[in-house]
């Protein structure tokens, strides 16, 4: 299966209650969307949070990935004084 955005402690994830869609956000200026859907602001959630990628680098460029993270991906638990805020609502 791999890393994803959601495994990272960068990211945070909210799910939107009404359409039960997730959004995610990470603290390092990534912008995650998913790649599937080709419209905004549609792209900007996901049935789940492994389906939101990194897809605009922090300087407002294209991020062109060559996996689901970027080179910036850091576990949970590796994480020392990191701060990890958000909430990551139930998984899909």
């Amino acid at each position: 299966m791999g890393l994803h955005c959601s495994d990272c402690a960068y990211a945070t994830f909210t799910l939107h209650e009404e359409s039960g869609l997730y959004q995610g956000a990470c603290s390092r200026g990534y912008t995650l969307t998913n790649p599937h859907v080709r419209t905004s602001p549609e792209d900007h959630f996901a049935e789940s949070p492994d389906g939101l990628v990194p897809t605009v680098d922090p300087f407002g460029a294209e991020y062109l990935r060559t996996s689901n993270v970027c080179e910036r991906f850091l576990l949970p638990r590796d994480a020392h004084g990191v701060p990890h805020g958000g909430h990551r609502g139930r998984r899909g």
